[in-house]
């Protein structure tokens, strides 16, 4: 529902017009797919089981067992990305067999190169921000608000639901500066193509930075987390 919503308020929008924001009904309906994709793919999580396992007292399974915790929510992530892009496949399927969109196929392999790429570093970035919000449960009892906070910020201001380069110019600068427009916007225009070298080089060199923070942010509030952490019974 969310994507046909999307989709068709863009198709109302280019009823009238061949351009708006330098994008066309070819370049914003694949933007759109593209999105969509990168919704299920990188935006789609399991992470957030892990604040039930805390307040049930389960993660202490982990503290006794030879099981490495980040790279058991890693290999689920993984599992449940590959579920939802069976699913993302079906239903663009349909999508585009019935209403028969105007649509890009990318062919240069640069390109999609770059697009794999960022889609590997939101990820990364993705996996590291719901773990982060995720382990606040070992100090507060309820982490599931700033959860749906995180989900409506990195959903909106990570460009699924408009590509954010049409906002205006001094928000935009501030917004690629952040995590969230290399969750969807950043992978969808490298697929799209005509970025710059120098746009390139700058989204990836902000993908680099805040991967390696996030990656040392949740070791450390993971560790805190443990130590602050004690459970009692049988």
């Amino acid at each position: 529902m969310q994507l046909l919503l999307v989709y068709f308020i863009w198709w109302s929008v280019f009823q009238h017009q061949q351009e708006v924001f330098g994008y066309t009904t070819a370049s914003i309906v694949t933007y759109i797919l593209v999105a969509a994709l990168l919704r299920a793919v990188v935006l789609g999580t399991r992470v957030t089981d892990l604040i039930d396992k805390i307040n049930s007292g389960d993660v202490a399974n982990f503290l006794v067992k030879p099981i490495g915790f980040i790279r058991f929510y890693v290999t689920r992530e993984v599992a449940d990305k590959l579920f939802n892009i069976i699913f993302f496949i079906a239903e663009v399927s349909l999508l585009i067999f019935l209403l028969k969109p105007p649509l890009i196929i990318q062919t240069e392999f640069a390109n999609l190169l770059l697009f794999s790429l960022a889609i590997a570093g939101g990820l990364i970035i993705n996996f590291c921000l719901n773990f982060i919000i995720s382990l606040t449960a070992f100090w507060v009892e309820n982490s599931w608000g700033p959860i749906f906070l995180m989900s409506i910020l990195l959903e909106s201001l990570g460009g699924g639901l408009f590509p954010i380069d049409i906002l205006p110019k001094a928000l935009f600068n501030i917004l690629m500066l952040t995590p969230f427009p290399y969750l969807i916007y950043f992978p969808a225009k490298l697929y799209l193509g005509g970025m710059s070298f120098s746009e390139i080089a700058f989204g990836f060199s902000v993908i680099f930075i805040w991967g390696v923070i996030l990656i040392f942010l949740t070791k450390a509030v993971l560790h805190a987390g443990f130590r602050h952490f004690s459970a009692v019974g049988n």
